[in-house]
């Protein structure tokens, strides 16, 4: 749907970047995706993970209703995911 065109209904009237929200005890907070590198079974003391996250946004079909979603960040959030897998 980035194209500018809905997959679904073929209209051109998309909302574009929109912000994705739930709500929880603290009130709505942004979506997002975050990886953390697992632990090693050896490391020091001092040892942090490192993560990565991506801000998760919506394009959105003003016609149908149809909606993608995509995540930020895309390049560093690879890179953590790697080091698990």
């Amino acid at each position: 749907m980035k194209n500018g065109t809905c997959p679904k209904c073929s209209s051109t009237e998309i909302m574009t970047n929109v912000k994705v929200r739930d709500v929880g005890s603290g009130g709505p907070y942004p979506l997002r995706v975050e990886i953390e590198e697992p632990e090693p079974a050896r490391h020091s003391l001092l040892w942090t993970p490192q993560s990565a996250t991506g801000d998760v946004r919506a394009w959105v079909c003003s016609q149908c209703g149809y909606t993608e979603l995509y995540t930020s960040n895309l390049e560093e959030l690879h890179n953590i995911y790697k080091l698990s897998h």
